[in-house]
C-alpha cells in the first residue's frame, strides 16, 4: 500500500472525493489512497508479482473485462496503434529513434519498425517482454526505465500509452525520461483525463465513462490537463500540444517537449513512409483507416438524418392526431347543432299546427 499521503506536487492537503481517491487541494490531481508502493510494483517474481505474467493472462481479462493479450496483440494494430502513429508522424518523421515505455504486447513498436522508425519497447514482466519479442520480432527490454542502459540525449521520442497514471513517482520517472531525449525530443502520452468538475456521486448516478479509470491499486495519479501541464513545466518541458484522444470519453492525448513543437505536413509524412517497402504497408493501413473513418462519419451523418426525419415524422403524426381530434370535435359540435335545429324546427311546427 502507498505509505505516504503526499501528492506528486509535494502537497499534503487533500479534498475528499471517494473511498479510494482524494483530490489534491494544490494541483487538482486525483490521488489514490490504496495504490501499490514502488516496491510492490516491481517484478522480481514473474509468477506472483502484480505486474507479472498473471497481470497479462488473467487480471486484465477476468478483473477488468479487457480482451486478453493474445487478442489485443492483433486488434490494437488496426485501431489505437494507427491513431498513435498518425499523431507521431505529425510531429516526428522516421527514421527517428523511439522508445515506448509500457509497450505491452509490442504491436505499436512493431508498427513503428514497419514505418521506418528505430523503435524499441520496455515492460516490467520478463514474460510479456519475451511474448512481445517473439510476436513482433522487435527489441523489448525489462524495465524500469531508470535501469535501462540508454545514453542521455540519444532519443527522439519516448511514448507512454496508459503508463503515466501507473507511475508511483511521476516526477522522478519523467525527469529521468526527459534526460534520455535530445534537446528537441518529444514525449507522446496518452493518460486518463480527470476534470475538476467531476463529482464521484454524479459519476455513479449517471454511470459516467470515467468510472472505468478508478483502478485505485494501479491508477495512482489521475491528472487534469492543468496539473499534467504543471508537472512537465516543473521539469522544464513547458511546451505541450493536446491532440484528440482516441478514447475521448475519458482520455487525453498530448505531445510535450522542452523546445517549441513544430508540426510536419501530411505530404512529408507520406513521403517518409513511402520511401521504404515496409513503410508503404504502414501507409496503406493509414489510408484504409482514413477511408473507414469517412465511411463511419457518412454513416453517422445518415443516421442523424434518419433520426431527424423520424423525429419530424413523429411531430407530424402528433400534429395530425391533434388536427384529426379537432376535426372530430368540430364535427360533433356540428352534429349537435344540427340536431338542436331539427328539434327546434319540430317544436315550432307542433306549435303552429
Amino acid at each position: 500500500m502507498m505509505n505516504k499521503r503526499i501528492c506528486w506536487c509535494g502537497a499534503h492537503e487533500f479534498l475528499p472525493f471517494s473511498a479510494e481517491y482524494e483530490r489534491c487541494a494544490n494541483c487538482g490531481t486525483l490521488v489514490s489512497l490504496v495504490g501499490l508502493s514502488n516496491e510492490e510494483l516491481q517484478v522480481s517474481n514473474d509468477e506472483t508479482d502484480f505486474y507479472g505474467r498473471q497481470y497479462w493472462l488473467e487480471h486484465q481479462s477476468k478483473d477488468l473485462g479487457f480482451p486478453n493479450i493474445f487478442q489485443r496483440s492483433r486488434s490494437d494494430l488496426t485501431d489505437r496503434n494507427l491513431h498513435w502513429l498518425r499523431t507521431l508522424l505529425k510531429y516526428r518523421l522516421p527514421p527517428a529513434k523511439v522508445l515506448e515505455l509500457g509497450c505491452s504486447h509490442g504491436s505499436f513498436v512493431g508498427l513503428l519498425h514497419q514505418s521506418g522508425y528505430e523503435a524499441a519497447g520496455l515492460e516490467m514482466s520478463p514474460w510479456v517482454v519475451e511474448f512481445a519479442h517473439k510476436t513482433f520480432g522487435v527489441p523489448i527490454s525489462v524495465g524500469p526505465v531508470e535501469n535501462l542502459n540508454v545514453e542521455p540525449g540519444s532519443l527522439d521520442v519516448v511514448a507512454l500509452m496508459d503508463v503515466l497514471e501507473h507511475l508511483p513517482d511521476p516526477v522522478g520517472t519523467m525527469e529521468h525520461t526527459l534526460r534520455l531525449l535530445k534537446p528537441d525530443g518529444l514525449l507522446l502520452i496518452q493518460t486518463p483525463q480527470f476534470r475538476n468538475e467531476m463529482n464521484y456521486e454524479e459519476l455513479v448516478a449517471t454511470n459516467g465513462a470515467f468510472l472505468e479509470q478508478f483502478k485505485s491499486n494501479e491508477h495512482l495519479y489521475l491528472f487534469t490537463k492543468e496539473s499534467v501541464g504543471r508537472l512537465f513545466k516543473q521539469l522544464g518541458a513547458e511546451h505541450i500540444v493536446f491532440e484528440p484522444p482516441m478514447f475521448y470519453q475519458y482520455d487525453m492525448f498530448f505531445v510535450v517537449s522542452r523546445q517549441p513543437i513544430v508540426a510536419t505536413t501530411d505530404e512529408a509524412a507520406e513521403t517518409a513512409l513511402t520511401s521504404t517497402p515496409s513503410g508503404r504497408f504502414a501507409q496503406a493501413m493509414l489510408d484504409l483507416d482514413s477511408r473507414i473513418k469517412v465511411i463511419d462519419a457518412d454513416r453517422a451523418e445518415r443516421l442523424d438524418q434518419i433520426n431527424t426525419l423520424s423525429a419530424q415524422v413523429a411531430t407530424l403524426s402528433t400534429e395530425n392526431a391533434i388536427i384529426d381530434a379537432d376535426r372530430a370535435d368540430r364535427l360533433d359540435q356540428i352534429n349537435t347543432l344540427t340536431r338542436m335545429i331539427h328539434e327546434l324546427q319540430a317544436t315550432m311546427q307542433e306549435k303552429n299546427s
